[in-house]
């Protein structure tokens, strides 16, 4: 699924990564009532991003609590070596 992504014209040059620590996810994962994370895509400076935000028992947005969106981007932040980029 990653490569046919990569490799599809219409995502060329896109941003086909992104990564965020795992204290900020254990931090999100913690907060009193958060039953799973939902993954948003958005534009930051007209780049493709993800924003992460906890979800509640009943499947809410946890919007008052903490929102993960200052992902590292790949391209730039890309890994060196990963059998998930073509």
């Amino acid at each position: 699924m990653t490569h046919a992504y990569q490799n599809s014209p219409d995502f060329a040059g896109k941003t086909i990564a992104s990564k965020i620590s795992t204290s900020a996810y254990q931090a999100l994962i913690a907060q009193p009532g958060c039953e799973a994370v939902r993954t948003y895509f958005g534009l930051k400076d007209n780049t493709l991003t993800i924003i992460v935000v906890g979800v509640d028992a009943i499947g809410n947005d946890m919007t008052a609590g903490i929102i993960l969106d200052n992902a590292d981007n790949c391209p730039t932040k890309c890994p060196n070596a990963s059998s998930l980029m073509s």
